[in-house]
């Protein structure tokens, strides 16, 4: 699994595509995607709005993402990084932002690579690069 994180409107995806040998119609995106597709693609982008999504539809986000993941162990994951923002005054807010901080921890565990994107500059932080 590459692990893909950074904040909003960072480049991420942009990122993917020039990294990775990836195409658009490899995407799904967690935003608008069937949630039980979400994991049958090459990539998930919008990670943290699928994790929403299941909060939203009484699922329990991390049993759901780690068979995902389990299913489809070369997938490629691009979030949006929360837990570095200011922490919501609403209390889902709070808890979805919690939710996908801890969720992107246990995926950086199990990642082979690990990317920050910050300002469209991509750099690994787990991982060879070059993988």
């Amino acid at each position: 699994m590459i692990l893909i994180i950074g904040g909003n409107s960072q480049g991420k995806l942009a990122c993917a595509l020039r990294l990775l040998p990836i195409q658009a119609d490899d995407i799904s995106d967690g935003e608008v995607c069937r949630i039980e597709e979400a994991f049958q693609r090459k990539v998930i982008n919008h990670f943290h709005h699928l994790v929403k999504r299941l909060r939203e539809s009484g699922i329990d986000p991390q049993p759901f993402i780690m068979e995902g993941i389990a299913k489809n162990p070369a997938i490629v994951v691009i979030s949006d990084e929360l837990s570095s923002a200011v922490v919501p005054i609403v209390r889902e807010s709070r808890e979805l932002q919690e939710a996908v901080g801890r969720i992107l921890c246990q995926l950086a565990q199990q990642a082979d690579r690990v990317y920050r994107v910050f300002c469209g500059i991509p750099s690994c932080i787990k991982g060879d690069a070059n993988g």
